[in-house]
């Protein structure tokens, strides 16, 4: 009796000093404690902290029911979201999922507030924003999050019969958490995703299945220093992290395809010719503050006139291919919002030599989450002010109720 008195007092004494302890049941207690422990210990980041809480800035009108969720909220709310989020499955319905539910809620911590992306991306915010979705990530790899995957199996959508299902008999597919699922393989790709006209090499096919737009912003440099959303620029030198063929892009044009969580989740090569250089970058995971704007209510994620320059600081990785007579191409595939998992084919990580690659070859995949693969184009080889398509290629989807 006295030693369970005793625990109960040494608890309350650690809540009363550090706030709500997230049990070591979750499984991203260490870095929800840890992140609690920095803010009681670390007075500039508190005060970082406390700043973004007093400058959550209203959502436009229409956008989110009940609008931005963080006004009026704590420091200790954000800690309840986290310990609740460790856990959370996405599941699907019909035509719509919840996949990005969360990672909207944490990005509007940003949303407009400098403060918000500051905590995201500097230290020690970065380092423990990134270890919570690493160990989220742990969790996608366990088999707890195959919970509803039998749920999003039976959405049509997902177009199973398209895909490698290790178990066809058993409801979740036999795969070994959800990460596997959400990284499927196609079954065969030459039946369900054909390359158009494979024999024409001036053909650009899409990288991935996504929602394309181009990208009307100015390809410049790290000399071009003054940016305002009246004239939105991408630092190719940046986004490229100094790459020794970042200069060949220089005034060119670019096309976004974004991933969206039902779809397929390996990226391709658009072009044929030969990889010359490519590279995994570390980067932050969080902290977009206009989520509004690159994620619309309309669903046309990453829309023509959206601001690409956030991602010049994510998680990203880059291929670099050489197509001869068309000049370069880089494919840039940048983990969006907690997305950690920018992964390659183990050919490309250390590339000692060009790899020869046709339209259609796996160059990687993403795990969990939202993400995108931008293309660029050196001048004067691809007018990106419309994506042109052929007869047949598909331009849409209906949407789907599976209660049909």
């Amino acid at each position: 009796m006295k030693k369970t008195l005793l625990t109960i007092c040494l608890i309350s004494l650690i809540v009363f000093a550090f706030g709500y302890q997230v049990p070591a049941s979750n499984p991203c207690s260490a870095s929800i404690n840890e992140l609690n422990t920095a803010y009681n210990n670390n007075e500039v980041f508190r005060m970082l902290m406390d700043q973004a809480f007093e400058n959550m800035q209203q959502v436009p009108q229409g956008y989110l029911k009940g609008g931005n969720p963080w006004i009026g909220k704590g420091f200790q709310d954000l800690l309840k979201f986290l310990e609740e989020w460790a856990t959370f499955l996405p599941q699907a319905v019909g035509s719509t999922d919840d996949g990005l539910t969360n990672i909207q809620k944490m990005d509007l911590f940003a949303y407009n507030n400098p403060f918000g992306r500051v905590v995201f991306q500097t230290s020690p915010g970065r380092e423990l924003f990134n270890q919570f979705v690493k160990e989220r990530g742990e969790y996608m790899n366990s088999p707890e999050s195959l919970k509803y995957v039998a749920g999003w199996l039976a959405d049509p959508r997902i177009e199973k019969e398209d895909y490698v299902i290790p178990d066809e008999s058993a409801a979740n597919g036999g795969f070994e958490h959800f990460n596997a699922f959400f990284s499927r393989e196609l079954k065969d790709q030459a039946v369900s995703r054909p390359q158009t006209l494979p024999e024409r090499d001036y053909v650009i096919t899409a990288p991935t299945d996504a929602l394309m737009n181009s990208i009307p912003m100015t390809i410049v440099d790290n000399s071009t220093m003054i940016k305002t959303k009246g004239l939105q620029e991408l630092n190719i030198q940046e986004l490229l992290a100094g790459s020794k063929y970042w200069k060949s892009f220089l005034g060119g044009t670019a096309l976004s395809c974004i991933l969206m969580p039902n779809t397929y989740h390996r990226y391709h090569s658009p072009v044929d010719g030969k990889v010359i250089e490519a590279r995994v970058l570390q980067g932050a995971l969080l902290g977009m503050e206009d989520f509004p704007t690159f994620v619309p209510k309309n669903g046309n994620v990453g829309y023509y006139g959206s601001d690409y320059s956030a991602f010049e600081n994510y998680q990203r990785g880059y291929f670099i291919i050489d197509t001869g007579k068309y000049g370069l191409v880089a494919a840039i595939p940048v983990g969006l919002s907690t997305i950690g998992s920018v992964v390659f084919e183990e050919k490309f990580l250390a590339l000692t030599k060009p790899i020869p690659v046709k339209r259609g070859d796996e160059l990687g995949h993403f795990l969990y989450g939202g993400s995108l693969v931008i293309l660029v184009f050196e001048p004067g080889k691809y007018s990106s002010s419309a994506i042109q398509v052929r007869l047949g290629n598909q331009i849409g989807t209906f949407d789907t109720d599976t209660n049909e």
